[in-house]
């Protein structure tokens, strides 16, 4: 499946902690703010500069030297959650 950041969430760093937080154009869809942890926010950071969860996958594949099986069963719940969430879209028609 692949996602994309819902156009109006951004991410924010408030007290050392990162947060979600939707923009008032962007309130319908997801109106809590939401701490994620670290590495959560990293995934984040890719995904909002205009990369894939393929690109995720591939960055942290090369950092941490693990499979990308490995990180694909670590990395789905989070774009999961974060879509069922709603500050992420599924994009239709890329399905595995």
């Amino acid at each position: 499946m692949a996602y994309k950041v819902r156009p109006g969430v951004v991410l924010l760093n408030i007290c050392d902690e990162n947060v979600l937080a939707a923009r008032h154009d962007a309130w319908e869809a997801c109106s809590n703010v939401r701490p994620i942890p670290r590495l959560w926010a990293a995934c984040w950071r890719i995904l909002a500069s205009g990369k894939t969860e393929e690109d995720v996958l591939e960055a942290f594949s090369t950092l941490l030297g693990k499979s990308r099986e490995e990180l694909t069963e670590r990395f789905d719940p989070i774009f999961t959650k974060l879509a069922e969430e709603g500050f992420l879209i599924k994009e239709s028609g890329d399905e595995k």
